[in-house]
């Protein structure tokens, strides 16, 4: 299954402008190497902007710092608390992420990004059932989030609500067209039911976004050789296989393709 976790941290959460701090500012050797501001607003806007670039350059553990600086000199910042949430599940202390997303919504309970950003988290933690009271809040709160009716999609899949994940995923889907990774959990979904045509369809649309997503390929491959199509099926395991040369589903259809050619070209050679 695939997973989509997008947290949406701190440029977002803080306002900074990412591009515009992508040429003013790095991220420090260290959290006290900052120089000192003027005031504590520019102090913590510098100390946000530094947390960005330490996650832009794959840094999150001096992200994580940077911003309990700002939570010690503001300990209601809920921006910092969601930001330094996003940060722990980077570097995989999900129990931290979680009480930091909790700690952002109690100071700020509108705060749509700490409820989704909770939410992929309890997701990964296969804690389906409050995930879904999160995306469903972040929603409440955004109705046309279209990120979070993937996620909820996603969960409701877990849960073996197909309906209700088929209806989020086309929600998403029309809100943000452009959302690859929703066209690849449908079709993913679809596949499952039985539905290989609309699988073979979605899979396609992802594949516009991402060419080299070898299990796209395996997956549409499988459809397509479900559909009676073992010449576009074995053109997509092979695919995926130049991708991704250790894919099972893509070896195991390759094999069975193959062998079935065969043995097909056999029996014609002893009919001739």
């Amino acid at each position: 299954m695939r997973w989509v976790y997008l947290p949406l941290m701190l440029a977002l959460a803080v306002g900074v402008d990412a591009a515009k701090a992508e040429t003013e500012v790095i991220c420090p050797s260290s959290p006290l190497s900052s120089e000192a501001a003027s005031t504590d607003k520019e102090q913590a806007d510098l100390l946000s902007k530094q947390a960005t670039a330490c996650v832009r350059e794959g840094k999150p553990a001096l992200a994580i710092a940077l911003l309990s600086e700002i939570i010690r000199r503001a300990p209601t910042d809920a921006a910092a608390y969601l930001n330094r949430g996003s940060a722990q599940a980077t570097v995989g202390e999900v129990a931290l992420a979680l009480s930091d997303y909790t700690t952002a919504i109690t100071l700020k309970p509108d705060m749509i990004e700490a409820w989704y950003d909770r939410g992929t988290t309890l997701t990964h933690l296969r804690r389906y059932e409050r995930a879904i009271a999160d995306f469903s809040e972040a929603i409440r709160l955004k109705p046309d989030f279209a990120l979070a009716y993937c996620n909820r999609g996603l969960a409701n899949v877990q849960l073996g609500r197909y309906d209700d994940a088929l209806a989020d995923y086309s929600v998403a889907i029309e809100d943000d067209a452009a959302l690859s990774y929703c066209y690849f959990n449908r079709g993913n979904l679809y596949l499952t039911l039985g539905e290989f045509r609309m699988a073979v369809d979605d899979l396609t649309r992802a594949l516009a976004a991402r060419p080299k997503d070898a299990t796209a390929l395996s997956r549409r491959g499988q459809a397509n050789e479900a559909l009676g199509q073992p010449g576009q099926a074995l053109d997509d395991f092979r695919a995926a296989l130049e991708i991704n040369p250790g894919l099972e589903s893509a070896k195991e259809g390759f094999a069975r393709i193959t062998e079935q050619q065969q043995h097909s070209d056999r029996g014609t050679s002893v009919a001739h």
